[in-house]
């Protein structure tokens, strides 16, 4: 049997990834013919059946499944060090690939990042949000450099700090009974529609700070992908959503919207980074970093 070689691994990754030897052709710039022809070649030289047809689809047959898992652990350590090669070489230059476990972030991430980009012209920023093991996952297998996240998981290897206070509030239109409260309780959100990000309940602070230790939760709940639309919905009465107070303060401009605290005491949050402490020595990441906290205060 021929030696596994890299080459393989990118093709089993990119068919996989993209569900066509089409698409995933364009994506290796080769013809599908061409790409046919590999995938062949692979199973010729490695000796075992990586994939089995379905109709028109490729399927990936057992041996085929491991290998994908492969791929998807080593050929990140291979861009990483291609990556880290170049920036090594060019002096300061690269790309800061960024993953988001905190959907309104977007809003202030964007305050950091354009004036990032003027200091450092020859940095580049990618930011993500899907990841294949989940944000602490895809800063070990080098799939980001950087996790913006409030809720940091501390682990061997991994570095958080703290860059941005905020406290999180209930957002409430001008129609809703609990525009001029002081505070909300719990049950008064027993009969409400929830509006949240499409992101698991028991990741969501309205939750597991607020409700479920109350033994309470809300008549219905709605998931929506995007900040604007759920502001609209909210502003429109068609529910309440639990946000940061600078957010709903900003969108307040354009959307007539009442934050309201989340109890007596309110919940106070923090937005953190993490990275790979083998990273520390990046120049552009560090300075990433020192920016990102001195934006936030």
């Amino acid at each position: 049997m021929d030696i596994l070689e890299r080459s393989h691994l990118t093709i089993i990754r990119e068919v996989a990834r993209e569900g066509s030897l089409t698409a995933a052709g364009a994506r290796l710039n080769v013809t599908q013919p061409a790409l046919s022809h590999s995938i062949r070649k692979i199973e010729q030289q490695l000796g075992v059946k990586i994939w089995r047809r379905e109709g028109r689809s490729l399927v990936l047959t057992q041996a085929g499944e491991w290998l994908l898992s492969l791929a998807n652990r080593l050929l990140p350590q291979f861009e990483l060090a291609e990556s880290r090669l170049e920036q090594f070489a060019n002096g300061g230059r690269g790309t800061l690939r960024i993953g988001m476990e905190c959907h309104p972030c977007y809003q202030w991430l964007l305050k950091v990042v354009s004036p990032y980009l003027e200091r450092w012209p020859k940095v580049d920023v990618d930011v993500r949000q899907k990841f294949q093991f989940g944000g602490i996952g895809a800063l070990f297998s080098n799939e980001i450099d950087i996790l913006v996240t409030p809720d940091p998981l501390y682990k061997p290897g991994l570095k958080f700090t703290p860059v941005f206070n905020y406290e999180l509030v209930l957002a409430v239109g001008p129609e809703h009974p609990l525009r001029n409260a002081k505070f909300v309780l719990p049950e008064q959100l027993a009969e409400e529609t929830l509006i949240t990000y499409p992101v698991p309940s028991e990741r969501l602070d309205i939750y597991t700070q607020f409700l479920q230790p109350a033994g309470i939760g809300p008549r219905q709940q709605k998931q929506i992908e995007t900040t604007d639309i759920m502001l609209v919905m909210v502003a429109h009465g068609r529910g309440v959503a639990a946000l940061p107070r600078w957010l709903v303060k900003e969108y307040a401009t354009r959307f007539e919207l009442y934050p309201v605290k989340l109890g007596k005491k309110g919940i106070a949050k923090q937005i953190f980074l993490g990275h790979r402490e083998t990273d520390e020595d990046i120049k552009y990441l560090e300075d990433f970093i020192k920016f990102a906290s001195e934006t936030g205060k």
